[in-house]
């Protein structure tokens, strides 16, 4: 055996035994902390076969010597140790060695054991491109991916969380798109990881896009028709535009991602980054792409860890500099979407205006793009918030998890294609000042003889003379959804609630559907929730800023 094979052969077993140790008596929290079945993951090989989810109609050969190198950033708080390892033996798998400069894993000032002296012997065996980085204190997400990228010396940068997998040929389609265009933000395909049995789960079939809730939350949406068209019958395997990005991985030159200004690093800890980044790729000269030959998988799970203070204000202040920096005259239907949280009342300091004003200013240099461009270029599907609307979105019933939509009869009827806090355009409906409930330009009127909900005229004179819809709410989204009705105006006031039924009425016969009934508070089928309750008469003077002309 040759002595590089004898090497090489020792330092693998070396990494068997030292994973037996670690494994056999981890010292760390308990499962329930991560929120990931961390015991099996330790029984888990951390280099484990996992599935090609890539369409069949998807290259496999590159041209890797023309490819553009890649350094893979990978922070990590308190994360199980399992799941950091394989998200790094992933990387080492399924890259190639011309392509890959390093692996540079950030850990954000981790308190678990576990991440110390074990972690720096594994990494010490492991491979000579990994490199560990220790912040001296907690700086969040978005400060440990900066720092990871300012060392990185690659010519493309990969952000990607401590509990993914990547899978075959993540790279090459990437960088191949990177390779074309140099100004160009470009994320995997995500699939799944299950958070208790780890199965790796491949997301077949069209491939969605990302988006954005007006409350500034990262949302799935539906390839629209302009973007098929765009790729023709080719989506299936060419990259596709998206507006945002999920997060958990995407790559971007180096040079590019900080002549575009980086991360926002007076952001704290987590939170509409990846949203914000989407913006200012589109807005400032690049492109912000998915890509369905590449995949990578996220173990999706609720946020285990803490953010060293208030978490919602914390994501609300991010949201507000994005908002603030980034969506002009739009950003008061994000103000107006949170004003009904108390939790999320918060301002900014004097300091943190200071950053505020950096930040637009950098955006006026580069000539980036006005959010009115955005919105009408890149997510034209997406229809804006009427001024008047009080309640917005989807209507979507607590008990049964079905939502409102138009039947092709024009009644309101169920159905269970509903996305709390994502974009569908077809489902969206209102509650104006004037207290009427509206779809698409038109009220949503009663029908007098089943109380069934059927799209009419707002002026007609076939339904109720007078119909004042409201939400006798138990928190900011949801609760009963009334009418106040009168057949006339010697008649009295009638007060019905929206309840999910079994329609027993020829029209639809059988089909669940709302119908007013009389108000009863203890029928869990007359709860719903909407996605937005606006206000737009708060004054939120006291945090903006503005360039000087």
């Amino acid at each position: 055996m040759k002595k590089e094979n004898f090497i090489e052969t020792l330092r693998l077993e070396k990494l068997r035994k030292l994973q037996k140790i670690i494994f056999l008596n981890p010292k760390r929290p308990a499962d329930r902390t991560y929120n990931i079945n961390v015991t099996l993951s330790e029984q888990t090989p951390l280099e484990r076969n996992i599935k090609d989810t890539r369409p069949q109609k998807c290259p496999r050969h590159y041209d890797i010597s023309k490819l553009p190198s890649v350094s893979v950033v990978i922070p990590f708080y308190n994360d199980a140790l399992s799941m950091l390892l394989r998200t790094v033996h992933s990387v080492l798998m399924r890259t190639p060695a011309t392509l890959l400069k390093e692996v540079i894993i950030v850990d954000d000032h981790s308190q678990n054991e576990d991440l110390h002296e074990p972690l720096e012997k594994y990494i010490k065996l492991l491979d000579r491109k990994v490199h560990l980085i220790r912040m001296s204190k907690r700086e969040g997400l978005i400060r440990a991916r900066l720092t990871g990228a300012k060392i990185a010396t690659a010519d493309v940068l990969m952000f990607q969380d401590a509990h993914t997998e990547s899978n075959v040929q993540w790279a090459e389609p990437l960088l191949h798109e990177i390779l074309k265009n140099p100004k160009v933000v470009i994320q995997p395909h995500v699939d799944q990881i299950e958070q208790f049995t780890l199965e790796y789960i491949g997301n077949a079939g069209p491939v969605p896009r990302g988006g954005f809730s007006w409350d500034l939350r990262y949302v799935w949406m539906e390839m629209p028709q302009h973007e098929a068209r765009r790729v023709m019958f080719q989506h299936e395997f060419v990259a596709h535009r998206t507006p945002t990005l999920v997060g958990c991985a995407f790559a971007i030159r180096k040079d590019f991602f900080f002549s575009i200004g980086g991360f926002d690093d007076d952001m704290q800890i987590w939170g509409a980054e990846n949203i914000e980044l989407g913006f200012r790729g589109w807005m400032c000269g690049g492109e912000v792409l998915n890509h369905p030959c590449s995949r990578v998988a996220h173990t999706f799970k609720p946020f285990a860890y803490s953010f060293d203070g208030h978490r919602e204000k914390i994501v609300q202040k991010n949201q507000m500099r994005l908002a603030e920096v980034w969506m002009d005259d739009w950003k008061k239907f994000f103000l107006a979407s949170t004003n009904s949280w108390p939790t999320k009342h918060v301002s900014f300091t004097v300091e943190e205006k200071t950053s505020l004003e950096k930040r637009k200013i950098m955006k006026k240099n580069l000539k980036c793009k006005s959010f009115k461009w955005f919105m009408e270029n890149i997510i034209p599907e997406v229809p804006t918030p009427p001024m008047n609307a009080v309640y917005y979105g989807e209507v979507f019933n607590l008990m049964s998890e079905l939502c409102f939509y138009i039947t092709s009869k024009k009644y309101v009827g169920l159905t269970s294609f509903c996305f709390f806090h994502r974009l569908l355009p077809k489902n969206l409906f209102h509650i104006d000042t004037d207290k009427r409930l509206i779809y698409r330009n038109r009220c949503v009127r009663i029908d007098n003889t089943t109380k069934l909900l059927r799209l009419g005229e707002c002026t007609s004179l076939d339904f109720y003379p007078k119909e004042n819809w409201d939400v006798a709410r138990h928190s900011e989204v949801e609760g009963m959804m009334y009418v106040d009705v009168q057949e006339g105006a010697d008649k009295p006031v009638e007060r019905l609630c929206a309840t999910q039924v079994t329609n027993i009425f020829p029209i639809h016969y059988g089909k669940q559907m709302p119908q007013l009934l009389p108000c009863n508070t203890n029928d869990r089928f007359q709860k719903w929730r909407w996605t937005y309750k606006f206000n737009f008469t708060y004054d939120w003077d006291h945090y903006t800023t503005s360039i000087e002309e």
